[in-house]
């Protein structure tokens, strides 16, 4: 339920999508040395995943999605704050982006307290986006 909305276009979210996910996210890790990273609580809860994708040659993507019952603690701002300090000491890229859906308001609101800004709507994967940038 994390990313419910946000599984467009043949993508489902079965047994054999979300293995497929997790091994791509394991690739990544080994052949680009960062990917979406668990998240979890001091005590070991689980709740949810971050971290930045490769998005064409000179860009990176940030990416987070929190467990709906941790929604409004703050974590999403955390994590996402935490992932623009790692971009910016590991120098990874020049750009940074962000999509979120456009009825989404907790997450452009993260995204512009970043220094984000909005470019413009852009379909993505058959979904329609609100697509923000940022220069480091």
């Amino acid at each position: 339920l994390v990313q419910k909305s946000y599984a467009p276009g043949p993508h489902k979210w079965t047994m054999e999508g979300i293995a497929a996910r997790l091994g791509h996210y394991m690739e990544e890790q080994e052949t680009v040395g960062f990917t979406k990273w668990k998240l979890s609580l001091a005590d070991g809860t689980f709740i949810g995943r971050a971290g930045w994708s490769p998005w064409g040659q000179d860009t990176l993507a940030i990416g987070y999605a929190i467990k709906p019952q941790y929604w409004g603690n703050g974590y999403a701002s955390e994590a996402a704050q935490a992932l623009l300090s790692w971009a910016r000491s590991n120098r990874a890229h020049d750009l940074l982006m962000a999509i979120a859906l456009p009825d989404n308001a907790a997450s452009i609101r993260i995204l512009e307290k970043l220094g984000m800004k909005f470019l413009d709507h852009r379909e993505i994967a058959g979904a329609e986006f609100a697509y923000y940038q940022l220069e480091t």
